[in-house]
């Protein structure tokens, strides 16, 4: 009898459950990275606008999809739905099991005073910037005209 009585299929199989353990520890980690770093992004785009005319934000951003009156002034609200990325020829679409895809959300909120300047904002959502540096989250941040 060896020494060993463990078959080579079962001790495949605890391989593989590691493997399958370790890269969704991975994934949690990055994705909780992630999140870290667009609310700082987010956050740098709200803080861009404080002390700039409303109006200004309504230019580059276009118009607000809600308005609400508040104590200090105004609140304009931008509601933003992002479609789910997939790549192509992956997983198990190709087999006829694909799970519908979610969409991301992103809601940006600036807060006007009396006299229309920014005085402060919010965000919520799952699908805001990574990064303010290029692409879409670039085009949010405030952007003195010259």
């Amino acid at each position: 009898m060896p020494a060993n009585p463990v078959r080579p299929a079962e001790t495949a199989r605890g391989a593989a459950r590691l493997s399958a353990c370790l890269a969704a520890m991975w994934a949690t980690a990055v994705t909780g990275a992630c999140a870290g770093v667009g609310a700082s992004a987010m956050q740098d785009v709200v803080d861009s606008w404080k002390n700039v005319s409303i109006e200004e934000a309504k230019r580059q951003w276009g118009p607000p999809k809600a308005v609400q009156a508040m104590p200090a002034g105004t609140a304009y609200v931008w509601d933003e739905t992002i479609p789910a990325a997939r790549a192509p020829g992956s997983g198990p679409r190709d087999a006829g099991m694909e799970r519908t895809p979610v969409p991301g959300h992103c809601q940006r909120k600036l807060v006007a005073g009396p006299d229309g300047i920014v005085i402060g904002g919010e965000w919520r959502g799952d699908a805001c910037c990574v990064t303010t540096l290029v692409g879409h989250c670039a085009g949010l941040k405030y952007r003195a005209r010259g």
